[in-house]
């Protein structure tokens, strides 16, 4: 989206180095919480436009996530909907708008997590094919879209991997270790989000690694 402001600067040349002076580096770009920040106040003042962008950070990251506590591609797929008409309906609640990351993604696990009980049988039901390419086209989209084919395919057999890892660790645990080692949370973001004390987090986390790495022993 070109806003008028950036385009005028745009168009103002950079002024040349003096003789004297060494070229300076150009500035590094925003961080993705200053980035959510402008998007989310853009949005809140009714840019449809902005919150696009902010859909298109965030799906990958809310399918991938959504996938590895629900096990199932269309149940993953209803929840991303859900949550981002409850995110459009609700961004006037957001009052610290670069925390965006850490609201939308409590919306996120809350459905999924409500899923999971609601849908125990299929909870447990194994993961297809279709299901993983499903996630690994899904999280290419938080990544560079000029990925090769030789990248994609790593991506996918991470993701492979990772869902058998999990499928046998507990939802309250999965959802910690998938926030933290996926999406790369911080234990306060994970806190917030959840709802939990950071110390429960920490606990859990903990659980959860153990889990997985008894997992890949027996893989070995």
């Amino acid at each position: 989206m070109a806003m008028t402001h950036e385009t005028q600067d745009e168009a103002v040349p950079a002024p040349r180095p003096r003789p004297h002076q060494a070229a300076q580096p150009s500035a590094p770009p925003a961080p993705s919480h200053d980035r959510d920040r402008y998007l989310v106040l853009r949005a809140q003042d009714g840019d449809i436009n902005a919150f696009e962008q902010l859909v298109e950070r965030y799906q990958g990251r809310l399918f991938r996530t959504a996938y590895m506590i629900v096990r199932n591609r269309h149940d993953s797929e209803d929840i991303v909907q859900e949550t981002l008409i409850q995110a459009w309906r609700s961004l006037h609640l957001v009052r610290e708008p670069a925390a965006f990351r850490g609201w939308l993604m409590r919306i996120c696990t809350n459905k999924a997590t409500s899923m999971t009980r609601k849908r125990q049988r299929r909870a447990t039901d194994p993961y297809d094919a279709e299901s993983l390419e499903t996630a690994s086209a899904m999280a290419e989209t938080t990544s560079s879209s000029t990925a090769d084919p030789a990248e994609s395919n790593e991506v996918n057999a991470q993701i492979e991997a990772l869902a058998e890892l999990l499928a046998s660790v507990r939802p309250e645990l999965r959802i910690v270790w998938v926030l933290r080692e996926v999406d790369d949370m911080s234990y306060e973001e994970i806190a917030q989000t959840l709802n939990l004390t950071e110390s429960t987090v920490r606990g859990r986390l903990a659980r959860a690694r153990s889990l997985v790495m008894r997992q890949m022993k027996e893989w070995a």
